[in-house]
């Protein structure tokens, strides 16, 4: 794909709801639900040279996109927006009516920019996709549903995807393969122009949190320039010197689909509305459609409780993927809630 120079200025959704900065500078907000959401600029050269990087070395040639992605955050203002109007190629907006069988034109080389529940409508409208010479599925946000595994193996060699890990304050950081259904998952590697703070990679084997460089970070709203580093909260365990596998992150951090979620403020409001119940929020990786999200174990029918209010103490938060009913929350001997007990408890 040769991706031309874009022309400055705002892009798409982003620019009507909020103006540009100075230069033609893009605002994006982090997508959390349970914080305050801030305001990262971006600029056109940032976001063009994103574009030329993931089209050059994962994507190659695109004739269309089918974008899933809304483009008011930056992974579909990325790959929905910026890059087929910098390629000219012409892209359907397919999440503004998910549920409906995307245009796909006969014998194209198809780009779809996924969310984790794209995999499940994929796989649902697959006799379309097989129109096309072939489909490159490029893939952010949250883990990829089982789902996502699945159609690998099932619609190779039609379909190949890669999985990219990135923040709005980071953009792209690193890509991996989605691998089919029984094989194991490949280790993350950096693109080539993000580097590592400090001295480098920790030795092998050793986990440590993620903290990257590079001339993609954004400038923070209220700052002349993007910072010289950005620790991702990523907990990860090197490989190899710009190869990876993550190991957890470094808080309560999760994103359900794209929409991050501190699990600590899940539990602060289940405590505060619910009083009477015993409430616990524990990260959950086997959503089939979301491929990440929480699980909420909770006792106290016997004070008045049911599952209906835990829903609703939780309706500004996104929905929880299992909700457990306990006769008591397990606990370890010092008082804290026994997490290996409450996972063996979540059903499958």
């Amino acid at each position: 794909m040769t991706v031309r120079p874009a022309p400055h200025g705002p892009c798409g959704t982003t620019a009507r709801e909020a103006p540009g900065g100075p230069g033609g500078d893009l605002p994006f907000e982090t997508s959390g639900s349970t914080g305050v959401a801030r305001r990262w600029w971006r600029r056109p050269e940032q976001m063009a040279r994103e574009v030329e990087l993931i089209a050059t070395h994962l994507l190659g040639p695109v004739d269309h996109v089918v974008n899933y992605a809304p483009p008011r955050h930056l992974f579909g203002a990325l790959f929905g927006q910026w890059l087929p109007r910098t390629a000219g190629v012409p892209v359907h907006q397919a999440w503004r009516q998910p549920l409906s069988p995307p245009p796909v034109p006969a014998d194209a080389r198809v780009l779809v920019v996924c969310l984790p529940m794209t995999w499940e409508l994929l796989r649902r409208h697959l006799s379309t996709w097989q129109r096309a010479r072939s489909v490159v599925a490029l893939h952010s946000a949250a883990a990829p549903p089982p789902a996502a595994h699945r159609l690998v193996r099932r619609a190779a060699p039609l379909l190949r995807a890669h999985e990219l890990l990135g923040s709005t304050e980071t953009g792209g950081i690193a890509h991996r393969p989605v691998t089919p259904e029984g094989e194991a998952a490949a280790p993350w590697r950096l693109l080539p122009d993000v580097t590592l703070a400090g001295d480098g990679a920790p030795p092998a084997g050793q986990a440590a949190e993620l903290v990257v460089a590079g001339p993609r970070l954004a400038r923070p709203d209220g700052a002349s320039r993007p910072p010289a580093h950005w620790a991702t909260g990523d907990l990860v365990r090197f490989t190899a010197p710009r190869a990876f596998r993550l190991v957890g992150r470094s808080g309560s951090l999760i994103k359900v689909n794209g929409v991050k979620v501190h699990l600590a403020r899940v539990d602060e409001r289940l405590a505060t509305l619910l009083p009477r119940a015993e409430c616990v929020a524990l990260p959950w990786t086997g959503d089939p459609l979301g491929g990440e999200g929480y699980v909420v174990f909770w006792a106290g029918r016997a004070a008045g409780v049911d599952t209906a209010d835990v829903l609703d103490a939780l309706r500004d938060f996104p929905r929880p993927s299992r909700i457990v009913e306990l006769a008591a929350v397990p606990r370890t001997a010092g008082g804290k809630p026994d997490r290996a007990a409450l996972l063996t408890a979540a059903p499958p």
